[in-house]
């Protein structure tokens, strides 16, 4: 995947930081590394968060 891009999260719902991230929550690729991939997340209220999650926590939507 390319910075831009979108994915789908497949890793099991998780709390972040206080922050829930949900299974199936569409993500934007910022930057993709060799074993990881820093995303952007907008939780229910709008607000973004980056996070870091391996290549098999996502997939292409």
């Amino acid at each position: 995947m390319q910075p831009g891009e979108k994915a789908k999260i497949t890793k099991r719902t998780f709390l972040n930081k206080g922050v829930f991230i949900f299974t199936g929550a569409t993500v934007e690729i910022l930057d993709w590394r060799s074993s990881s991939a820093l995303v952007l997340y907008h939780d229910k209220e709008g607000h973004p968060h980056e996070l870091e999650l391996l290549h098999t926590d996502l997939e292409k939507p």
